[in-house]
Parts: C-alpha cells; structure tokens; sequence
C-alpha cells in the first residue's frame, strides 16, 4: 500500500508552495518560449483603422463605401466603415469591469474565436498538443484537431467532475509537447466550478511549460470571483469571457482573452483584420455602460431565481433520477431515458441538449424566462403521464 505524502500547508490548509508565484523574475521569455516561433518572428497584418491617428476625420485609405446602407437612418450609420479591430471604447469598458489592465485584454468574435487563435499561436501542427478534461466543451478538442494539434485526455473526476490534477501533472511530465491546459470553470455540461487552489496549483506547477487557459464564460452565474484576479502571480494564467452568456449578446459575439500582455501581442499577431463589427461594438458599450451592467446584473438574478425553481420542479418528475449542483445558467439532469426525453420535447416544439454520450443518462436543460420553462417542464409531465 502506498504511503500517502505529508504536505505542509498554511493556515488555510493550502500548499503554500504549490501555490507560489514562480521563483525568479517574469521575463516574457517564459511565454515567448511556447509561442511557435514562426507566428512570434512574422509581421502582423496592418490594417487601415490600425494605421489611423487620432487626428484624422477623412477616410480615403480603405475602398470603404462612403454613402451608409440602406436605410441610410442612425441606427446604420458608420456601417459603411471597418470598425476599430480593438476599440478603446471596450478594452477600456472591460479593463474597469474585470479590474485589470487593458494591456492585458483581447478582444475577439466570441471567445471561439480565441480558442482557435490560442491553439494556432502555441500549437504547431503535428508537434505540439493541448490538454482537455471531459466531459468538458468541446471546441477545445475542435480547434486542436483543425491546426492539427494533438489532444491529450485526462478525464474530471467521476465523483464529483473536479479535477484530477496528479493525473494532469503526470501529463504534463510525461509529454513536453502540450503547450495548453484548456479548463472550463463552471464547466459545460456538468455546470460546476473547479476548486481554484486546484488550478492555481497546475499554473504554478506548468509555469514555463503550458498555459493554462480558464474558460469563465457562466462564472458571474456563480456569484464567484473569476480567477483573472490572480494573473499577476500567475503568468502563465488566460482567462476566457465573453458576453454572450451572462449579458445576453450572443448574437453580437464578442469574447475577451484576460492574460499577460505577452500573450496578447502574440494574439494580436494573427487576429483577423476585423472580427468584430460595428453593431457588435455599439452593443457591447451600450452594455458596459452603469445602466447597461445593472441591467446585465439584474438579469442574472431573474435567471438564478428560475434555476433554483426549475431545478425544485424537475425533482418531483419521476423521469429525473439526478440533478447535478449547478454554478451556470443550466442543469445537468440525469434522466431515465435522455434520447427519448429529448425526442418527445422535441415533438412539442421544445430544444434540450441530450448530453448522455459526455455523462450517462444526461440532458442538459437551459434557463428560459418563466413561459419557456413551464412550457418545457409541462411537456416532461406530458411524458411522463404517457408511460404510466
């Protein structure tokens, strides 16, 4: 029988060293070093809107028509022209939102879009990889196989979907070639946080040799504070927002990267010239704004309140063996037939996600506004009334 190890911890039963800021002075050499070096040495692509100066109010530079689209109203105007590729306007508005410094943020179409950048930028093709841990999302796993980047396993645990960090470490160890650790906190489709000790330890265990790349996209469904408070001692450290899910501009996509600027002047480097339009950066300011973030925030209650409702509901369905505890804007149920489950909802105008080939017997079930989800729980009782 293996003798298990002492470990001295603080007085917060914490490791103090596997939490330690990495010994030594941060250079950018640290992060430079897993860059591919083909994308660190080459020449961003220089767009027009990059060139231009604060002072200059006539645009002759970039074959834009000058007349504004049909129907020529202020709604549309400026649309004939290429946004900013990284607005002021916004990285200002986030730099005060997540408390960080707007050297620090990337902005992007979706955090999709950093994903596939992230692995492009770290991951040459047929040499280096990433780390997943599923069941977890899957354009991690995507994004890696389109560069042609290998994807390294190593699943949550079974109890409880955490992480098994002596399995990722031991990874680590073993293949020098995983350049990017890709967590999601909460997790999509179990919907539970990680235990942050936990990945502060894999960011100052893996400083030097991967990143660790949190996506955060449910975290303020958490009411936890993100992760991204702790770059400064972890360099290593890239969290993933967007304000899709909390802020209800899926359909504007915009995403933003929280990392060491290093790692933002390599995104920068092969960003597509402009990923996001201008509707997309007059929403997301309009958002950012006092009225904007309180509405944002108001939302988020509006859609606990039914989470814990609909989680209260779906216990009493004899068709629902478990409700996982959830830190999103989603359930993870564990159901007694998901395919039919989600064929029958689906005969009743009514989308789930059948989730059973991530977890056994799983359907992941989204938070509506009140009439979408008795529509949804009403359908279910009509099942289950139809089996007895």
């Amino acid at each position: 029988m293996e003798t298990p190890t002492t470990v001295e911890t603080n007085d917060r039963g914490e490791d103090p060293d596997s939490l330690a800021r990495p010994r030594g002075e941060v250079t950018v050499d640290e992060i430079a070093q897993l860059c591919r070096p083909e994308i660190y040495a080459m020449k961003p692509y220089s767009s027009a809107r990059t060139e231009s100066g604060p002072g200059v109010h006539v645009l002759l530079d970039a074959n834009e028509n000058p007349y504004p689209p049909y129907p020529s109203t202020a709604d549309v105007a400026g649309f004939n022209r290429y946004p900013d590729p990284q607005p002021a306007v916004l990285l200002d508005g986030f730099a005060d939102l997540y408390s960080v410094a707007r050297e620090s943020l990337f902005l992007s179409r979706g955090a999709d879009e950093a994903i596939d950048l992230m692995v492009r930028a770290f991951c040459a093709a047929g040499a280096d990889g990433i780390l997943i841990t599923p069941p977890t999302f899957v354009m991690y796993e995507t994004a890696a196989e389109i560069q042609g980047a290998a994807v390294r396993r190593v699943p949550l645990r079974g109890a409880d979907f955490q992480l098994d960090l002596p399995a990722i470490l031991a990874a680590l160890a073993g293949d020098p070639s995983i350049k990017i650790v890709f967590l999601c906190s909460p997790n999509n489709p179990t919907s539970n946080l990680m235990h942050r000790n936990d990945v502060l330890r894999l960011c100052a265990q893996s400083f030097g040799r991967a990143l660790v790349v949190v996506d955060e996209l449910y975290v303020d469904y958490s009411r936890t504070p993100s992760i991204a408070a702790e770059l400064g001692d972890h360099p290593n450290l890239v969290v993933l927002r967007s304000m899709s899910k909390e802020y209800s501009l899926a359909g504007e996509r915009i995403g933003v990267t929280i990392a060491h600027p290093e790692v933002v002047r390599i995104l920068l480097r092969i960003m597509a010239p402009y990923s996001l339009t201008a509707s997309s950066v007059r929403a997301a300011a309009a958002v950012l704004s006092a009225e904007g973030l309180a509405h944002g925030r108001a939302n988020i209650d509006r859609v606990l309140a039914e989470r814990d409702r609909v989680a209260l509901m779906l216990k009493r369905s004899p068709l629902v063996l478990e409700i996982f505890p959830s830190d999103a804007n989603f359930l993870l149920v564990r159901t007694s037939d998901a395919s039919a489950i989600c064929r029958h909802l689906e005969q009743a105008g009514i989308r789930i996600r059948d989730r059973s080939g991530l977890v056994d017997g799983a359907v992941r079930i989204s938070i509506g506004v009140p009439e979408e989800n008795d529509a949804m729980l009403t359908a279910l009782a009509d099942y289950a009334s139809r089996l007895r």
